[in-house]
């Protein structure tokens, strides 16, 4: 074991190669397992909200009998598992598209016509049916419920009507084609308005547009505290962050990824996406996370080679590179600049959502063996170099 004398040295060589390092690069994160809890089950759990004052893990379970609405503890024990859509008094007709607890602990669900609020208990405490331009409807997963309020009352409630990961083109009334890719509804008001024009983007230009309604399918998450919205799309080489209040555009932010070809393309088509047939191979962008202080975590897919791509298949015919966490990286960013080059997954790992203390849940798929349980890892967001000067001095 090194000595107090030999890790103070260490230290200082490694602060003093940092001053050599050149100014534009970034700056390397890691992430660092903190906690680990099991959910017994042998279906498939996702995990989609956290509510700190429960303490309580909100999320879902699908099967061929449909969709299940569930809540965990910390220890992964299920406090509630129901099946809320059918034609009883407490349940949906249509599937839902996603979910989200309130502020004080209530939890609202979203079908591309209504919104339902439950209690705890999965008993509905209200129901609001709303107008859409376009009905989105999304099957065997559930996005989270992307909601703010204009104001300080709760009578504000606003939320967009289009879920993240979805195509996301909404025919406007007042153009000949439709443009925007944000579709939001003023609940109170039972009033629609959007933003976020394709036009607006800057690969817009790049995409063949004879097909590029095709090319955008849109990613993007909300700053609740801050009313902000934070957006690209599935091809894309920037977020853009928009006031929801205001509903201007505010800054664009730069996305320099480690591995995504296409970018640097002039011109993009229908051609340019390797597949087979109507599996994707390519890259695209899938997920963008809140961490604390206006933390941006993106995480990505990098494209797949055809030939491991039939390898992969020959030894599971279910195969899909989008679900395979070596091919998904993260991105950090601080909200006006990209901070960290690419950050692989733990092995197997697949982010379901952020937790406050900058801190990823990330689920743990062991593929060697099937297990009878669910695990899922706490991982905390930390910068490298903090990190290695911490456990080189103490």
């Amino acid at each position: 074991m090194a000595t107090i004398t030999q890790k103070l040295s260490l230290a200082f060589v490694f602060s003093l190669s940092m001053l050599f390092l050149p100014t534009d690069s970034f700056s390397q994160y890691q992430l660092e397992k903190v906690e680990e809890f099991k959910i017994n089950s042998l279906l498939p759990v996702v995990i989609v909200d956290y509510h700190p004052e429960s303490k309580l893990y909100l999320g879902y379970i699908s099967d061929s009998k449909g969709t299940r609405i569930i809540l965990i503890d910390e220890q992964g024990d299920f406090v509630i598992n129901k099946g809320l859509v059918g034609e009883g008094p407490n349940q949906s007709s249509a599937a839902f598209n996603a979910m989200a607890f309130t502020e004080e602990g209530d939890i609202w669900l979203q079908t591309p016509y209504q919104l339902f609020l439950y209690d705890q208990k999965l008993n509905v405490k209200k129901k609001i049916r709303y107008q859409s331009g376009r009905k989105v409807h999304i099957y065997g997963r559930l996005e989270f419920f992307p909601y703010f309020y204009q104001n300080e009352s709760p009578s504000s409630l606003s939320f967009i009507t289009n879920p993240t990961g979805t195509n996301s083109f909404i025919p406007d009334p007042d153009v000949v084609n439709p443009t925007t890719l944000i579709e939001i509804n003023f609940v109170e008001k039972d009033e629609l308005f959007r933003l976020a024009p394709i036009t607006e983007r800057s690969m817009f230009k790049v995409f063949d547009k004879s097909n590029y309604g095709m090319l955008y399918s849109v990613v993007y998450s909300v700053d609740q505290t801050r009313r902000k919205l934070y957006l690209t799309n599935s091809i894309d080489n920037e977020i853009t962050k928009y006031d929801l209040i205001t509903r201007m555009l505010e800054s664009r932010i730069k996305i320099n990824h480690g591995e995504f070809d296409m970018l640097k393309k002039s011109s993009i088509s229908d051609d340019d996406f390797p597949s087979d047939g109507r599996i994707s191979l390519g890259p695209k962008n899938n997920k963008l996370f809140f961490l604390d202080g206006g933390m941006i975590v993106l995480d990505y897919i990098r494209e797949i080679p055809y030939g491991t791509y039939e390898s992969k298949k020959a030894d599971d015919p279910t195969y899909h590179h989008f679900e395979d966490p070596a091919y998904h990286r993260l991105i950090l960013f601080d909200g006006t600049k990209q901070v960290s080059g690419d950050i692989p997954l733990p092995t197997n790992g697949k982010v379901t959502m952020a937790l406050p203390g900058n801190r990823l849940l990330i689920q743990l798929i062991n593929t060697d063996v099937e297990e009878d349980f669910i695990r899922y890892g706490i991982y905390k967001v930390i910068e490298s170099n903090n990190y290695l000067l911490k456990h080189l001095i103490f």
